[in-house]
């Protein structure tokens, strides 16, 4: 009998956690588990795709938290699964607390994103529970080792494994060629998480505007707007960014746009795809970005090392410092288009080498199998290297509410 693997996350929205998860579920439902999906948020952005695998689903959403997390842990003790597979901290917490006093089943958790004060920095014992788990995955080895800092007997638990990416999906234009209009166009797919500092690139296209005024660039950003604890967007961060946007006269050259289900076409029509975060797990829209041959312009940030390499296949640079930024979209702006295409080339092949679906799923594949046998995990860590930037401590830390 194949192994039942209940996979559970806050919902099945378009972040990129959701996105991972999603990814998995149908990954291994081919590889023959019996697969299912448990969400306490309704958000069915990625259920196509789960149904079209044939991978099972269940929200238990409630408009009390208490009830909805009650409601996880009644799902997760009927025991219907050999092995739960949790992303995200607060689904974590949730499959911890089933998990307690004993359990018949495989408990791997698995944090993604490396956020500094969130609830599992500002509440340290819901680290010490992952202790409960027979593995914990993480997508960034930045996120590895701060947990490891907080909780330093989990290290024999712990596995670093990085995100797949549909490299059937994103794959670059069919010419190869970077798009040579007048206008050099970047763009940006991210939520308006304050961590995403959406702020930081309009005042950085600012600078660039005012250095260069003959540089005709612009930003389309792609993204939605975080979810409050009830459930409903949270507009603050969107509705400032509008309006600095204004003040700063640069309407015509910075705009926001809803998030949108065909980001494979809106990274392969852009120049290239900037990512201003102030820190970061393993973000989607850089390794898809790779993957369809873009170059990319990123913090330098947590495990960004292993990811771009500066004027190889795109730029670092220091989110906190807009000027900084404007530096990288300029030295950017300043390439041929022969030098961009090549930028490219190189961002394709790093994507097929480290972001391979079927080495994802072996790696989850023998965690789960391991968990299953209630043994520590064997596998080691993807990428085995550790950029400098994952030592290195936060920076600028903000407030940040988990969604629950």
């Amino acid at each position: 009998m194949s192994l039942r693997v209940k996979l559970v996350i806050d919902s099945l929205g378009s972040g990129g956690a959701q996105r991972q998860l999603s990814t998995l579920a149908v990954l291994l439902k081919k590889r023959g588990l019996e697969v299912s999906v448990l969400t306490y948020h309704p958000h069915d952005f990625f259920l196509p795709m789960l149904r079209d695998a044939g991978v099972g689903y269940e929200c238990v959403y409630d408009r009390s938290r208490a009830r909805r997390a009650r409601g996880v842990v009644r799902a997760l003790r009927r025991g219907e699964q050999d092995v739960v597979l949790a992303f995200l901290d607060v689904s974590c917490l949730y499959a911890e607390l089933a998990a307690l006093p004993t359990r018949r089943w495989g408990l791997v958790v698995s944090e993604r994103l490396a956020v500094p004060g969130s609830s599992a920095q500002r509440l340290p014992w819901k680290r010490w529970l992952h202790t409960v788990a027979d593995c914990v995955v993480t997508n960034s080895h930045t996120n590895r080792l701060m947990i490891e800092r907080a909780v330093p007997s989990l290290s024999d638990k712990l596995v670093t494994i990085y995100n797949a990416v549909d490299l059937d999906l994103f794959r670059p234009q069919p010419d190869g060629a970077i798009r040579t209009g007048q206008r050099l166009r970047i763009v940006a797919a991210a939520s308006h998480q304050p961590k995403k500092n959406l702020r930081g690139l309009v005042e950085a296209m600012a600078i660039v505007r005012q250095k260069r005024p003959s540089c005709d660039v612009a930003v389309d950003w792609y993204g939605s707007d975080p979810l409050r604890r009830d459930g409903q967007p949270d507009e603050r961060v969107r509705v400032a960014a509008l309006n600095r946007i204004r003040e700063l006269g640069l309407d015509g050259c910075f705009r926001l746009h809803p998030v949108t289900a065909d980001l494979a076409t809106v990274y392969r029509s852009a120049a290239a795809v900037v990512l201003p975060s102030l820190f970061e797990g393993l973000p989607n829209v850089v390794c898809e970005a790779l993957a369809c041959s873009r170059p990319v312009l990123m913090s330098d940030v947590c495990d960004a090392g292993n990811l771009v390499r500066p004027r190889w296949n795109g730029f670092l640079f220091d989110p906190t410092s807009p000027a900084d930024m404007a530096r990288a979209i300029l030295e950017f702006g300043s390439l041929s288009i022969s030098e961009r295409e090549t930028l490219g080339v190189h961002g394709r092949a790093l994507a097929e080498t480290i972001f391979d679906p079927a080495r994802f799923a072996n790696h989850y594949c023998q965690v789960i199998e391991a968990a299953a046998r209630r043994i520590p995990p064997a596998v080691g860590h993807w990428l085995p290297d550790v950029p400098p930037a994952a030592y290195r401590p936060s920076l600028a830390p903000l407030a940040y509410a988990d969604p629950c």
